[in-house]
Parts: structure tokens; C-alpha cells; sequence
């Protein structure tokens, strides 16, 4: 295949280069975790209260989670920069050692997001609270796969299946370890995801930062997708293309260290979270946060908009730039806006992307 290097972001960012470069063609892919066990039936009632919103430092106390969609800025909201990073230091025995602490609080939906959908995305811009001067390529989004909610910022991917699940406590949440490869899949077409790893929970006030065993793109591994537990950690195996022009197995991890949720009635909904993320091949330690909101419409068809705050921590921006003190790093450095779309579809249609 003929290599094409896309400048992702440049324009946006005024940056010369990425982090990873696009260049195989997409291929045709089957179910990502298929198994060849059955899923039982299960049927939501009533919905769940939700997770009780956290907030770390004063300034976020006052703004409401869906004050953050239209706010011109977004602040951080997490643990320290030292206490939210992946420790990457090979004395570390075991993956749970050196993530940060993961949420004991995974975010639940309304019942009406249990089930597959099929989501669209269409991208509505950037902005850069505090000018584009201070951005460098480990701004989270410079990079292709720099954020695994959207590993391709400013890209309009075609639509593609998730997955909400409904456990026996009547709680729905996201099923991370379905949907996690088919996001970065989507918006990263060059890449090709062969394995996924989730933590789990201990029990309902608890989560482990162990990860489970990874399930690979051949199913081994997998626990059939009604049976996954909430998870608030992912990490992904891929093979993708580099900026010096090979292809390579490489490495994402992910952790959600807060969560809030507001307006969990009725037909709208609206969520919160904060994540750390470890590219580890490039040694890239990423801080973010992103605000979600729902609308449920008729004919199963449920309308929102996705938007994702970039921090950029001065201890971060000064292994590639000279110091900077003219800016606040709890403080968003971008804001990418999507709108999204969604319509209910059953299994057997999930399985045909």
C-alpha cells in the first residue's frame, strides 16, 4: 500500500508534525469478540440513581455538568498531575501498580441506552481557551490516538456499532470492552485492534485496578458481551503505522479517575468524566475530560453531542517546549466539539459491520 502521511491537525494546531501517521488501507473486518456462547435476556425496569458527582477542587463545584457544553472553558476537576499519571518505570511489577487509582464509580445510563446502537458522529470544531501558542504534539488530540474516545480529532468516521448492557441490578452501563476497539477502529481505519483488557469491580462501592485477561481479536479470551461487568479502565493492543513509516504493535491504557452525572430522568441525560491515558510505546502520559449529553427522540433514535477538554500539564509541555508560566495547566488547552446520533439496532445487525 502507498503511504500517505496526513498532517492530523495541523492547520488546527499550527504544528509540523503527529505523533502516529496513517498509510495501510482499511480491510474488512468480522465481529471484534465474538463468541460462540449465548447471552441470556435481560430487561431493565427502572433506572438507577446516579453516581454522586465528585469534585476535586472548588472552582469545578459550581458548574454544572451540562454548564460544560457551552462553557467557553473547561477546568480540571481530577487528582493531582502526580497522583493521576501512569508510573512507566520498569521496577513495576504488575500493570494495577502503575496506573492511577481508577473510579469506584462507574457511570450508569437510562434504561433506554441498553442494547446495540448504531452511532454516527459529525464533527463540529475546535477551540483553544488559551490561544494556540502554548500547544505542543502531547497535547491530547495532536496525535492519532492521542485520546481513545476519538483517536482521530476533526474526522467524520462512518457509523458503527456500541453496546449498552444491562446487568441484574437493573443498572445499564457502557460495555468498555466492546466498544473501546470499535471507537479506535472507526476514526483510525489504518489500525487494527488484537486485543482489549478491562479492570473490574470488587463489589459496589469498589473497583480493582487489575486488568482482566486480555480477549483477543480472535475471541480467546472473551467473556460473552451480556456477562462483562462495569469497568472503569481499558487498554488496547493495536497494530498501527508510525510516524517513521513501519508498522508496529503498540500499546494504549486508559483509566476514568472521576465521574459525575446530572438530569438521569426522563428523556435527556448528561455525564462528566475525567480520564488519564498512557500511550505506552511513546512513553506519552495524556490528561482529559469529557462531557457528554443525551436526548432520547422517537423511533429509537437518540440524539447528543460529545465534547473533549485537552490539559496539557506544564511538567508535560516542558519536555518538548521552554517553560511557560502565562498559562493555567488546570485549565482546558482545546475543546473538540461533535455532535453524535444514534439509532437502536439488534445484535444480528451489530455483528454485520
Amino acid at each position: 500500500a502507498v503511504c500517505v502521511v496526513i498532517l492530523h491537525l495541523a492547520a488546527l494546531f499550527n504544528l509540523r508534525a503527529v505523533y502516529s501517521l496513517s498509510c495501510l488501507p482499511k480491510s474488512d473486518r468480522r465481529q471484534f469478540l465474538s463468541e460462540g456462547c449465548s447471552t441470556f435476556a435481560s430487561v431493565c425496569i427502572i433506572s438507577t440513581a446516579p453516581s454522586p458527582a465528585v469534585a476535586s477542587d472548588d472552582r469545578d463545584e459550581h458548574q454544572d455538568v451540562s454548564s460544560l457544553l457551552d462553557a467557553k472553558t473547561i477546568d480540571w476537576n481530577g487528582p493531582s498531575w502526580t497522583a493521576a499519571r501512569y508510573r512507566s518505570s520498569t521496577l513495576q511489577q504488575s500493570s494495577s501498580n502503575y496506573a492511577p487509582p481508577a473510579s469506584n464509580s462507574p457511570i450508569f445510563y437510562p434504561t433506554w441506552m441498553e442494547g446495540y446502537h448504531k452511532i454516527s458522529y459529525k464533527f463540529k470544531g475546535a477551540s483553544f481557551p488559551q490561544g494556540r501558542k502554548i500547544l505542543t504534539l502531547r497535547t491530547p488530540g495532536a496525535g492519532l490516538g492521542s485520546c481513545l474516545l476519538l483517536p482521530n480529532i476533526g474526522y467524520n468516521p462512518s457509523s458503527f456499532p456500541i453496546h449498552f448492557i444491562c446487568n441484574s441490578n437493573a443498572q445499564v452501563y457502557e460495555d468498555l470492552a466492546y466498544n473501546a476497539p470499535r471507537t479506535f477502529e472507526a476514526f483510525w481505519t489504518q489500525a487494527k485492534v488484537l486485543g482489549v483488557q478491562t479492570n473490574y469491580m470488587i463489589d459496589s462501592n469498589a473497583s480493582s485496578n487489575d486488568l482482566s485477561a486480555k480477549c483477543l481479536v480472535t475471541g480467546e479470551g472473551c467473556i460473552a458481551p451480556n456477562m462483562r461487568p462495569p469497568a472503569t479502565r481499558v487498554a488496547l493492543d493495536f497494530n498501527g503505522p508510525t510516524r517513521r513509516g513501519g508498522r508496529v504493535t503498540q500499546s494504549t491504557d486508559v483509566t476514568i479517575l472521576d465521574s459525575s452525572v446530572q438530569g438521569n430522568v426522563a428523556d435527556t441525560y448528561y455525564a462528566a468524566k475525567t480520564f488519564s491515558q498512557y500511550n505506552v510505546n511513546q512513553d506519552l502520559q495524556l490528561f482529559y475530560r469529557e462531557v457528554t449529553s443525551l436526548r432520547r427522540k422517537e423511533n429509537d433514535v437518540i440524539d447528543g453531542k460529545i465534547r473533549l477538554a485537552a490539559f496539557l500539564p506544564k511538567y508535560i509541555r516542558g519536555m518538548d517546549a521552554s517553560d511557560d508560566d502565562s498559562y493555567d495547566d488546570n485549565e482546558a488547552v482545546a475543546i473538540y466539539d461533535y455532535d453524535i446520533l444514534l439509532q437502536s439496532i439488534d445484535e444480528t445487525e451489530a455483528a454485520t459491520f
